[in-house]
């Protein structure tokens, strides 16, 4: 499970970053169509022209591939061709789970374009359950995490809300929306691929690249199908085996890295480019500032001025947004820097513009819905999160009693200061029991050999995925490595680095793996990464006025 309830999953890619992407996507003219529901589902790859410069189609699949009487459903996959339309395609899945692929392509193909190179088509999708894909999953008429009830009572809350969860899905078709079951699509669309061009189905195999929960994925795909795997890179790792516990309390292990990381490249950066900086002779001093800022709004909570919704700025909101600013250090750590710096005089103004920023970097899915014509999710993000992970749990749930989950947050808050935020995933399955069927259940992991190696990639300043989650899945997996970013951010492409990139691409070409121990350290980065941050917000700034810029707040602020 690789993000919060604040939702945060695969970053690298903005408005402001990539505006050609944003820009001709919109302006579709010849480009095909602009909905999914003008795509008429098949049982074989029919593409056609869409948002621009893609190509879709929606995939009709079985529900159960073991029992298809069941019945079926569609998956809406997009794909970004280069000149040989008959290239080696690389599925990839930004994370969640709840993210739209769909949605994370057609922002991320610029940046997978300077990773990659232009030998591979790009093709992503929208998970079982997500945006345009079935079965439809809802727990929309629960009540939402109150982090500021007493934790025995947000234990109560939560069975209450799991029990009108798991009521409101009895007799509908959401327990086929589990990782197995969408693992099952990506080897079905691979074999139809392969078939489509004349090739065995029987012996093709899978390139792919996860990211977040979408090493999960990976994970999973590995040790269902270890012979059907062509390349495979996971970055930024959930430990698996927790997931499947449906508690990841490893998940705020680097989080105090993450912070670490920002208070010394705002300090590198200097006043003017980190405003938080001010006159600061040290990183320490900044991180002071932090605090005080914290325990201020701990007793004066600031309203922002002109917010419809009449939002509160909290400590506990304050944190969580700057927990997500981690994610997203070229766009994240400005934006935070400024709004703290802001908050801290009670000027609320450019709270939209740090909203879209952070939200935009952090979930591209989360703002690119109303940036473009990509049709909304049929259930919240929030709610792909919840059931898919709960139907992975499967009665695995780690967490039996509200003694349990006290101990997990005390824990959470004795081992990290900046880590609280992780917390709330950790009440998800509590009181929901939605099964899938034998033929999707996920029995765990267990040493396996793969046909080709995985490559795992971590930064040593991920604040929800760390390092130590890679190294522990690699273990099921012989032959696999481990690369390592010296970094911060939710990917290696969060800060990006030539020596990263080399191994990843060498990996591409040849499966050739870095050496055991191998780290690459991107060095002193903080002037880069705060004038990135500066130019992008500036460039957001100069985009919202008015109501619309008001209309944003709600977007991040929630």
């Amino acid at each position: 499970m690789g993000r919060v309830l604040l939702p945060v999953t695969f970053l690298a890619a903005s408005a402001a970053a990539y505006p050609s992407i944003f820009k001709r996507q919109n302006e579709t003219q010849d480009g095909g169509v602009d909905s999914f529901d003008s795509i008429t589902p098949s049982e074989q790859l029919a593409w056609q022209p869409c948002f621009g410069e893609f190509k879709c189609t929606s995939l009709t699949v079985p529900l159960d591939y073991a029992n298809p009487s069941v019945g079926t459903t569609n998956v809406a996959f997009i794909k970004y061709e280069f000149a040989n339309s008959t290239g080696q395609s690389i599925l990839f899945n930004p994370g969640g789970p709840g993210a739209s692929g769909v949605v994370g392509l057609i922002g991320l193909v610029g940046e997978f374009t300077a990773t990659f190179g232009t030998d591979y088509n790009f093709v992503s999708f929208d998970p079982r359950g997500v945006n345009n894909t079935g079965p439809a999953i809802s727990c929309s008429n629960s009540v939402q995490h109150n982090p500021s009830l007493p934790l025995v009572e947000q234990w109560a809350q939560a069975q209450a809300n799991g029990e009108i969860c798991t009521a409101a899905n009895n007799g509908t078709n959401a327990s086929y929306a589990g990782t197995s079951a969408v693992v099952q699509d990506m080897m079905h669309f691979t074999e139809l691929e392969a078939a489509a061009c004349g090739k065995d189905p029987a012996e093709a195999k899978i390139w792919y690249y996860g990211v977040s929960y979408g090493t999960v994925l990976g994970q999973t795909l590995a040790a269902m199908y270890p012979n059907r795997l062509g390349r495979i890179i996971l970055d930024a790792n959930v430990y698996g085996v927790e997931h499947y516990q449906g508690f990841v309390p490893s998940a705020a292990e680097e989080t105090d890295d993450a912070f670490g990381f920002f208070f010394n490249y705002c300090y590198e950066a200097g006043p003017e480019l980190c405003p938080l900086a001010g006159n600061a002779t040290s990183a320490v001093a900044i991180e002071q500032r932090y605090q005080a800022f914290l325990k201020k709004l701990e007793q004066e909570p600031l309203v922002i001025k002109g917010d419809p919704q009449g939002t509160v700025i909290t400590r506990n909101l304050m944190a969580n947004v700057a927990f997500k600013a981690m994610y997203v250090p070229r766009q994240g750590f400005y934006a935070l820097a400024r709004a703290i710096v802001g908050l801290e005089k009670g000027d609320t103004s450019e709270t939209p513009v740090v909203s879209k920023l952070i939200g935009l970097s952090a979930e591209i899915a989360d703002v690119l819905p109303s940036e473009t014509d990509v049709e909304p999710a049929p259930a919240t993000r929030d709610d792909g999160l919840q059931l898919i992970t709960c139907i992975d749990t499967a009665g695995r749930y780690a967490l039996k009693s509200s003694q349990d989950y006290v101990n997990a947050v005390r824990g959470v808050e004795s081992d990290s200061v900046y880590g609280l935020p992780i917390t709330a995933n950790f009440l998800l399955c509590t009181g929901l029991n939605i099964a899938p069927p034998a033929s999707q259940f996920f029995p765990g992991f267990a040493s396996i050999q793969t046909s080709v190696p995985i490559l795992f990639v971590g930064t040593t300043g991920d604040p929800v995925t760390p390092l130590s989650s890679a190294h522990k899945m690699s273990e099921y997996f012989p032959g696999s490595a481990v690369l390592t970013q010296v970094a911060p951010g939710h990917s290696f492409l969060a800060v990006p680095s030539e020596c990263t990139l080399g191994h990843v691409r060498a990996y591409m070409k040849d499966a050739a793996l870095p050496e055991a121990g191998t780290q690459c350290d991107v060095g002193s980065q903080g002037g880069m990464v705060f004038e990135a941050g500066k130019e992008a917000f500036e460039s957001v700034l100069g985009s919202l006025a008015g109501g619309e810029a008001q209309s944003k707040v709600k977007r991040w602020f929630v």
